[in-house]
């Protein structure tokens, strides 16, 4: 009578740990199946169990290495869909709407969940540019040409005194009508001039989302770091800056000084800060006043203003420079120069990119401007002088 064991093969030597690894005889999980549960004729010896138990692990080891490959890359899928999908963009949801906070004469400058930036040289007026967006912003009735809304404002001053302070703060209230020795819950100012970098930043994050103003003034975000000149920090501040936005649903504006004599924004956190902006205001003095001109703008190009600070300390709008008047639309410049006769729109496009260097949808944004106020006609494919 043939035993268990030699049905199986144990102890015998026709069937090998490479014939049970290939399962030429028999397949791994069956035989070690068969060979638990089977009755011995004869008891095993000890050597037989051991050599049983061999062939059984090296029969089942690749299916084991493939079973727990298969598992990890399950869970690393799992941990990659749940760190990317809540960034995916599902066309199946409503598209967002941009919802402005600062509009000028109709024009949009600044939109909740975005970041900007105002800059300008030392003393150019930069704070009082604020004060005045922040004052019609909140003013019953609007100022500055700046349309009101019932928004909380959250001012942030990270270089100046305490009464300089208290003086912005006090113009804004003129500015909004509000009296000026009482505290109001749509304006709240922070002063950190005694704080040092690291922690105004953590104090910045933490009262916008104590708060939850809708719009904050950074005056200036310079002062949040230890070196404007550090990639990675000036990047960190920035990335951080639009993160909280975005989480807020708020609109940061901050204010920053340009290098001497030039219109480009201090530093490494000036570059930054000129990418990731919604739009970027250019503020400096002509004569007696401050001029205001879109730098860069992700929407479309609000127009240049002028204001002065009148006798009560009060900024007040005033009329452009002569000299900024005459030559502040471009596309009738260029044309009165090279087409006085007239051109097609393609090549008064091409034009304007390589006088101005500036690109095709910026080119397109001030030829539709220029046709909208009557300074330049259009039959549908050529463009003329009005």
């Amino acid at each position: 009578m043939t035993s268990s064991n030699e049905q199986l093969g144990v102890g015998t030597p026709s069937v090998s740990s490479s014939n049970a690894t290939t399962g030429s005889a028999i397949h791994p999980q069956m035989f070690a199946s068969l060979l638990r549960e089977a009755e011995f004729m004869d008891e095993p010896t000890p050597e037989e169990i051991a050599e049983a138990d061999r062939i059984i692990n090296e029969a089942m080891a690749p299916y084991a290495e493939q079973d727990i490959y298969r598992r990890e890359r399950e869970l690393r899928k799992e941990v990659l869909s749940e760190a990317v999908t809540p960034h995916l963009l599902d066309l199946t949801k409503p598209a967002p709407i941009i919802k402005p906070i600062i509009e000028q004469n109709g024009m949009m400058i600044a939109s909740l969940g975005n970041i900007s930036a105002v800059v300008g040289a030392a003393k150019s007026k930069k704070t009082f540019l604020c004060t005045a967006l922040v004052g019609g912003l909140l003013a019953e009735k609007g100022d500055f040409g700046i349309t009101p809304r019932l928004a909380k404002v959250l001012w942030v001053d990270t270089e100046q005194s305490l009464l300089h302070v208290r003086k912005v703060t006090e113009r804004i209230h003129r500015l909004a009508g509000w009296n000026e020795s009482r505290n109001c819950g749509m304006l709240r100012t922070l002063t950190l001039r005694e704080v040092e970098p690291k922690r105004r930043a953590e104090l910045l994050y933490m009262a916008i989302e104590l708060y939850q103003p809708q719009l904050v003034v950074v005056d200036g975000i310079s002062d949040l770091m230890y070196n404007t000149n550090d990639i990675e920090e000036s990047d960190r501040i920035v990335g951080q800056l639009m993160a909280l936005s975005t989480e807020h649903n708020c609109h940061i504006i901050c204010v920053l000084h340009t290098n001497p004599n030039s219109d480009k924004a201090r530093g490494h956190v000036g570059s930054a800060l000129q990418r990731k902006a919604e739009t970027v205001i250019f503020v400096h003095k002509v004569g007696d006043c401050s001029m205001v001109e879109p730098q860069f703008c992700r929407n479309e190009e609000f127009e240049p203003f002028a204001f002065l600070i009148d006798e009560e300390g009060l900024p007040r709008l005033t009329d452009l420079p002569k000299e900024r008047e005459d030559s502040r639309n471009e596309c009738v410049n260029i044309m009165q120069r090279y087409y006085p006769n007239g051109i097609e729109r393609m090549i008064l496009l091409d034009r304007l990119q390589s006088e101005l260097g500036i690109g095709y949808g910026t080119a397109q944004v001030k030829v539709s401007k220029a046709l909208r106020s009557g300074k330049l006609l259009s039959d549908g494919k050529i463009i003329q002088l009005a």
